[in-house]
């Protein structure tokens, strides 16, 4: 078994930690854009910032429950989530 070094350790736990929040990020999207067919541009680039996961399984909950995407957009904003 070769070794790895805690830099590499450190690289790996670094990449899955943005695949993590790549996949949430786009589960956010992905139910939004199966409930309302369409998001502005300038909420998914919202959504992609964000770089916490507990905010964004707060948020994944929220898009399936809001009544649109107006909504969700003032939740964001206001951070009622």
């Amino acid at each position: 078994m070769p070794y790895i070094t805690s830099f590499e350790r450190d690289g790996i736990q670094d990449g899955i930690q943005q695949g993590r929040l790549q996949t949430s990020r786009e589960n956010v999207i992905d139910v939004l854009e199966t409930r309302f067919l369409t998001l502005p541009d300038a909420l998914r680039n919202r959504i992609f910032a964000i770089e916490d996961l507990a905010m964004l399984k707060r948020l994944l909950k929220r898009a399936i429950t809001v009544t649109s995407v107006q909504e969700f957009e003032e939740l964001l904003a206001q951070g009622e989530f």
